[in-house]
């Protein structure tokens, strides 16, 4: 798989705030790993202090990160089609994006099961004494720049799905790995070796650190790669927390690399888009689909007879 990446762009759009979180909403369908919402407001010319943009009463900025593709993906929504563009800007990796959102970034308990704790967070007391006691497996996360803390839908479904799980010896596949989450949730659980894929290099950084700060590391194996293409290793589980259009592009390739009996879990789709991800895999068996604001992750098994292309 060649190392190839598309760079990432910081977008500000200006937006009606009735309609900012459907929009939000937009921004991750079209493969934002972060979004924030702020005031309509800019300096005042040779001033410090903010005021109201020209025109903006009713008006919110959403700013969300994007590659060149996904900001096409998003201009061709409808819904954003009247939305103001007020900037387009080259990412920065030393700028954080994400600053905003730390400020009100907080610790996610997912199924009961799996504390998610961003590293510059504290747990509640009761929630710690859980985790001391065993009853929660806690991951910490440092997202870096270009990521959330690991609270947005996909992620939560994906980890609520993962911790049902009995994973141990398994080998399992992580495409779109981005902060790392699901792979060191895997390997909490039981894998014996995980393999995460992401095309941002970015991804692929905060994915090996945040496997440092959970002594994961010996078992996850990062691989930097623009889409995915079996090399007909087989894997118990393929994680599948990508865009619609590469999974369309993907899923044979996906599919080719589960082993009998073996699960694909796939998310980061809305819930209109279910039965073109249902086509995808239709030679496997869906096990089980979980929706949440609008956002689904869906489980399907390779049946032992699966034919093999």
């Amino acid at each position: 798989m060649p190392e190839i990446f598309e760079p990432r762009f910081t977008v500000t759009l200006l937006v009606p705030a009735a309609e900012s979180e459907a929009i939000s909403d937009r921004f991750w369908s079209c493969g934002a790993s972060a979004v924030v919402e702020l005031a309509a407001v800019e300096l005042a010319a040779g001033d410090l202090e903010e005021v109201a943009l020209a025109g903006s009463e009713g008006l919110v900025r959403l700013i969300g990160d994007l590659t060149p593709s996904g900001i096409r993906a998003l201009k061709a929504e409808s819904l954003v089609s009247d939305a103001q563009v007020i900037g387009i800007e080259p990412i920065d990796a030393d700028f954080a994006l994400s600053n905003e959102w730390r400020k009100h970034a907080k610790a996610w308990v997912c199924a009961d099961r799996i504390l998610l704790r961003p590293q510059w967070v504290s747990a509640d007391v009761q929630t710690q004494q859980r985790v001391d006691q065993g009853e929660l497996l806690e991951i910490v996360l440092e997202p870096g720049s270009a990521f959330g803390s690991g609270s947005h839908m996909t992620t939560r479904l994906c980890v609520g799905q993962v911790s049902q799980l009995d994973l141990t010896g398994c080998r399992v596949l992580d495409v779109g790995c981005g902060t790392g989450v699901l792979s060191v949730a895997s390997v909490l659980l039981g894998a014996d070796s995980v393999q995460a894929v992401d095309s941002d290099p970015e991804a692929i950084r905060v994915t090996r650190l945040v496997a440092e700060l959970n002594n994961s590391s010996e078992k996850i194996q990062t691989l930097p790669a623009q889409g995915f293409v079996s090399d007909g290793t087989e894997f118990d589980l393929v994680l599948a927390n990508l865009l619609l259009p590469i999974i369309e592009e993907a899923g044979a390739d996906l599919m080719k690399s589960v082993v009998p009996s073996g699960l694909i879990m796939v998310s980061g789709v809305l819930t209109h888009q279910k039965l073109r991800v249902e086509e995808v895999f239709s030679e496997f068996n869906l096990l089980r689909v979980e929706e949440d604001e609008g956002w689904l992750v869906l489980v399907f098994q390779r049946p032992d007879s699966a034919a093999r292309q």
